[in-house]
């Protein structure tokens, strides 16, 4: 390994983990050895544009998504790399995930909690991009996120109502109007109260501007509840946003774990992945996880006191104490996904 390795770090600019997943790199390298880190930079002309694409010179890379043609580019050149995303090629590069099955089943866990006998999934079930490295198509995540959904209610006697967004043109200025009456009509079939849960916390965010211009009330009528913890979509959206939390400061210091072994030498293909306080593995394109706690579902958190939980009086979930999820949100596979370990 390189004295002070290079590190490109490339997370989408709409991405809300982006600063909790560099806490996470920035922890692990107070425990384990600095490296020199690059980030995506336009500052309007202030400084010279950094971008991470092929042609790259650095030793290792922490990635979102990537394209085949950049993957095979990092991989002929001997180039350190770990995915954060389900979606799109990995090359047999190790990924970083949230374990979307285990955040289904809290969701479900938790607005069954809420006292519903009626639920609703709403998702994108394909997603259209102008850049090549956001990997348009079929969204996994989505379908993963709704297995644990599906199953946890059916334990139950529940089934839900599914909508699964078609793709669209998200470049194109009036795309948000097309997406605003997909999921209107998608809302008024639904009976009430019912209880739902939404991929993410941007598309929740929608549910809620359509709930409030359409007279559907939240959470009377409507308990919604999103994913991420985004405070850019959490606190913006009235009422505010109940969701489970994405992990992101374990994802970034597991994904920087990874990558430390990579630049080492060492294989992470096949290792059984340990987290927490008990190991899991399961089959899914032969691909190994493990998971972890998921701390809390957060809503109306208020930003002066994060650590305290309010009662959701007044957030889209309705009201109840803040609910211990099941264990989950980290998984570290190997492809290769591999799920994180707290830090």
């Amino acid at each position: 390994m390189p004295q002070r390795p290079t590190v490109g770090i490339r997370l989408p600019v709409w991405a809300g983990s982006t600063t909790p997943v560099m806490r996470g790199v920035a922890k692990f390298m107070r425990n384990h050895g600095h490296w020199r880190i690059e980030t995506l930079n336009d500052s309007y002309g202030e400084m010279e544009k950094v971008e991470i694409t092929t042609g790259w010179q650095g030793d290792g890379l922490i990635l979102y998504r990537a394209t085949e043609q950049e993957l095979a580019d990092f991989k002929n050149r001997g180039i350190a790399v770990v995915l954060l995303s389900t979606e799109g090629p990995d090359a047999g590069y190790p990924r970083v995930l949230p374990d979307n099955d285990a955040a289904g089943r809290a969701a479900a866990k938790h607005l069954m909690g809420l006292g519903h006998d009626s639920f609703a999934y709403l998702a994108r079930g394909e997603t259209l991009y102008k850049e090549a490295e956001f990997i348009s198509g079929q969204r996994v995540y989505a379908r993963e996120r709704l297995a644990g959904y599906k199953a946890a209610l059916a334990e139950n006697g529940f089934q839900p109502r599914v909508h699964m967004l078609p793709g669209m043109p998200l470049w194109k200025k009036d795309t948000w109007k097309k997406v605003e009456r997909a999921v209107q009509e998608f809302l008024t079939e639904l009976p009430s109260p019912t209880g739902l849960f939404v991929v993410d916390d941007a598309l929740a965010s929608v549910v809620l501007r359509v709930a409030g211009r359409t007279g559907i009330a939240v959470p009377q009528s409507l308990s919604v509840l999103g994913f991420g913890d985004d405070v850019n979509y959490c606190h913006a959206s009235l009422p505010t946003l109940s969701s489970i939390p994405y992990p992101a400061q374990a994802v970034g210091y597991r994904a920087a774990k990874e990558l430390a072994r990579q630049l080492a030498g060492e294989e992470t293909g096949d290792r059984r992945q340990e987290t927490g306080d008990r190991r899991q593995e399961t089959g899914d394109r032969g691909k190994r996880y493990a998971s972890l706690w998921m701390p809390y579902i957060a809503a109306s958190r208020p930003i002066s006191s994060p650590s305290t939980m309010l009662k959701r009086r007044c957030s889209s979930a309705g009201s109840g104490e803040p609910r211990r999820a099941p264990r989950s949100v980290l998984r570290t596979c190997s492809s290769r996904r591999l799920t994180p370990t707290a830090p």
